[in-house]
């Protein structure tokens, strides 16, 4: 049995930030412990909640995703992150 990825996403738009928070939960293998639209509070709940996985959009008001990538590899360096870019 795998265990359970935990996965914060922080995405400053609603329609994919909704998207991606159905699509993970309907998979058996991810726990979405947290979503945020803002940098500064994905930051804060990353520190909190220590997840495995975080989702990122670079467009985040108070931090950009890519910011709060620096910042979390230096603190959480078990966090792996993805950032995501509108095209």
């Amino acid at each position: 049995m795998s265990e359970t990825i935990r996965v914060i996403i922080g995405d400053a738009h609603e329609t994919e930030r909704v998207t991606l928070y159905r699509l993970l939960r309907s998979q058996p293998d991810f726990e979405v412990v947290a979503v945020t639209d803002d940098g500064e509070d994905a930051l804060a709940l990353l520190r909190r909640h220590r997840p495995q996985l975080a989702i990122l959009d670079a467009d985040l008001p108070s931090f950009g995703g890519s910011a709060v990538a620096r910042i979390i590899a230096r603190e959480l360096p078990d966090v792996s992150v993805v950032v995501t870019h509108d095209s």
